[in-house]
């Protein structure tokens, strides 16, 4: 019985500090944030949005868009671009807000199942990697207006899942940050292009 709780112990432990890093993919070029004619508060829902990944999801389909939301939007306010963001479920938007943010697309997420598996049977000695691809629609609505906007975006990602990435872990969401920082700087500036944010009325 000892033996037993010490070695699931062990199993815990390994697994907990099991390191993953991740790496920026190269669509979108890096471009320097602007400064914005106004920051106005957002409303943010989920639409027609899924994901997909191989060996199985973890999360809902509004719950990984609102993980996407949250990260393009955290950028948006770094930047000033927006004062605030307000999450809604199921586009029920209250119109208290100067905008309304839509998601829409897919994120696809490729890997080998198998490679998964024995990763995991070797408490991640041995790696395997997730390929993700960000295909993003946002639609913005001007509230007093009721002008409408369209933006695509997309944007690639690979993850890495292996034990001894794990002393690296300070740096190991570089790569998810400079993808997110990416599709939110393209996202907006694409947005002020076609005449949103403009702060006139």
């Amino acid at each position: 019985m000892k033996l037993l709780l010490k070695v699931y112990s062990t199993t815990i432990l390994l697994t907990s500090l099991s390191g993953c890093m991740t790496f920026s993919g190269d669509k979108l070029a890096e471009i320097e944030s602007i400064t914005p004619a106004s920051s106005p508060l957002i409303e943010e829902s989920i639409g027609d949005f899924t994901m997909h990944l191989d060996g199985g999801a973890m999360v809902t389909h509004n719950k990984a868009g609102r993980i996407i939301n949250d990260a393009v939007l955290e950028v948006w306010k770094k930047n000033n671009y927006i004062s605030d963001f307000t999450y809604v479920p199921k586009q029920e938007f209250t119109g208290n807000a100067e905008y309304n943010l839509t998601l829409k697309g897919h994120q696809e997420g490729k890997s080998s199942v198998a490679m998964q598996f024995f990763s995991g049977l070797t408490l991640f000695l041995l790696p395997y990697n997730v390929n993700t691809t960000y295909d993003l629609i946002y639609e913005l609505e001007e509230v007093e207006t009721g002008k409408k906007y369209t933006t695509h975006v997309a944007e690639d990602m690979r993850s890495i899942q292996w034990l001894l990435f794990f002393p690296a872990f300070p740096f190991s969401f570089i790569g998810a940050d400079n993808t997110y920082d990416r599709l939110a700087e393209h996202a907006y500036q694409d947005f002020v292009k076609k005449g949103a944010f403009s702060g006139h009325r």
